[in-house]
């Protein structure tokens, strides 16, 4: 059975974000019209999607720590590799874009995106693999 990933995770919470707020902004804009017993159901509802949409943020941070796990395994090795392969890299802009995708993965840890996280490991994936292309 196939699974969602991180991005497909974090893309449903920003639908359930909207649907929220739209959810709430309907309940606000037609305050006076609602009965008690339904703008207490819009309250619940509201809520409800809010939680499914942190929820869904939750879940696809822990995707991202899953993601994360397997590649810190590759990166490991990588770093060793590069670490050698660094000190002798004669390309200064292979080395600048090295710099760049390690720094970018750092701050898109710090920022908690799991998106940006993704996306940042493959950058750095893919800067190490173009190090010895001409």
């Amino acid at each position: 059975m196939a699974r969602l990933n991180s991005k497909q995770t974090n893309e449903l919470a920003k639908m359930f974000l909207a649907y929220a707020q739209a959810i709430g902004d309907y309940r606000y804009k037609n305050y006076a019209l609602l009965t008690k017993a339904q703008n207490k159901r819009l309250r619940e509802y509201h809520k409800r999607t809010l939680d499914y949409s942190d929820d869904l943020f939750t879940m696809s941070a822990n995707l991202v720590m899953d993601d994360v796990e397997s590649s810190l395994t590759k990166l490991i090795s990588i770093t060793v590799e590069m670490d050698k392969s660094y000190k002798s890299l004669q390309n200064v802009k292979k080395a600048i874009s090295i710099a760049t995708s390690i720094v970018t993965l750092g701050a898109s840890i710090f920022s908690l995106s799991p998106e940006a996280i993704s996306e940042a490991i493959g950058r750095l994936s893919d800067a190490l693999k173009k190090r010895y292309e001409e």
